[in-house]
C-alpha cells in the first residue's frame, strides 16, 4: 500500500498547508486531495514536489509492505 506520512510528516515540521504545496508546485486541488485520501498519483505529481522543495523522494512516499501481506 502506498503512504504519503513522509509528505505529512515533512509538511507538518516545515510548517507547509496543502495550499501552499499546491502554490509551489502547481497540483490541482483534486491531485492534493488524493494525498489525504491515500490514492496513487503519478510519479510525475511526486516529483513535482520533490523538486519544489528539494526533497528525496523518500520524504514524499513510502510503500507499507505489512499491508499488502
Amino acid at each position: 500500500m502506498i503512504s504519503f506520512k513522509p509528505l505529512f510528516d515533512f509538511m507538518f515540521d516545515e510548517k507547509i498547508a496543502m495550499q501552499d504545496l499546491r502554490k509551489k508546485t502547481g497540483l490541482s486541488s483534486k491531485t492534493t486531495a488524493k494525498f489525504r485520501k491515500g490514492e496513487s498519483v503519478s510519479l510525475s505529481t511526486v516529483e513535482k514536489i520533490c523538486v519544489a522543495y528539494r526533497i528525496p523522494i523518500e520524504q514524499v512516499v513510502e510503500i507499507k509492505f505489512d499491508e499488502i501481506d
